[in-house]
């Protein structure tokens, strides 16, 4: 049985060719096509949602500040290129903000981004004030919004407080996870390649749409479609669209 070629997520933009989480990056891969984008949000001492994956921004930046204990004034002017990546290449970008990344996907209508909570801010900051300040920064591009985090709890919160589409990323493929996406519900299933048990022949059924991370080539897009996954999670996603695979 034939089955349809996976959307395609832009993981962090783009991170082979540019600094993860970078403006520059969502811009490049939004330009080309791109449907569905990915970002990583930190909240700064006080307050600021920025584009993040880790906790420190040594690797964005070659500081080893931690973001959560501090302000934005502090981390702004620095030079985040990724430099143990890419050297001196990106060292006029600086570290974006969700309200930047907001305005610029407002621009791509037909575009939506995976806006992931990550643990550490919402450990530090507490879930709701995390969720209040995403929110407010997502205005420009609500509806285009979809909130992801591994943390269950935030999630059931999100669901509380507000309308938007969810998506959990699996900690662990178990029955015991599996209970939890059951009662969830959630939009979208995220799970590491890595996680997937040896020789599984589907993925869970249930009202969510799968998505596979991290994915590189065609066929391993292929491979994960058919045990029933209808997304797949690439850093190389302007090269995956430009030689045939769905993007959309």
């Amino acid at each position: 049985m034939a089955h349809m070629s996976p959307a395609l997520i832009a993981h962090r933009g783009e991170p082979v060719s540019f600094p993860e989480n970078s403006i520059a990056g969502y811009e490049a891969v939004l330009q080309a096509g791109a449907h569905w984008i990915e970002t990583d949000v930190q909240i700064t001492a006080d307050g600021v949602p920025v584009l993040c994956h880790d906790a420190s921004l040594l690797k964005l930046t070659g500081h080893d500040l931690n973001i959560t204990g501090t302000v934005y004034a502090d981390m702004q002017d620095l030079p985040a290129g990724c430099p143990e990546r890419f050297g001196d290449s990106f060292s006029q970008l600086r570290m974006g903000r969700l309200d930047e990344f907001s305005r610029l996907l407002s621009q791509w209508p037909q575009a939506r981004a995976f806006v992931e909570l990550k643990q550490p801010s919402l450990t530090d900051h507490g879930v709701q004030r995390v969720i209040d300040i995403v929110l407010a920064a997502l205005a420009p591009c609500l509806s285009q919004s979809i909130l992801i985090s591994f943390e269950y709890a935030a999630l059931v919160q999100v669901r509380r407080c507000c309308e938007l589409p969810i998506a959990w990323v699996l900690p662990e493929w178990s029955p015991q996870t599996q209970k939890q996406a059951m009662a969830l519900q959630p939009d979208f299933l995220f799970c590491n390649r890595k996680r997937l048990p040896e020789g599984l022949q589907q993925l869970w059924p249930g009202p969510w749409t799968w998505a596979i991370y991290t994915v590189n080539t065609h066929g391993d897009a292929e491979r994960f479609a058919a045990l029933g996954a209808g997304m797949v999670e690439t850093d190389i996603i302007r090269e995956l669209m430009h030689t045939g695979a769905a993007s959309g």
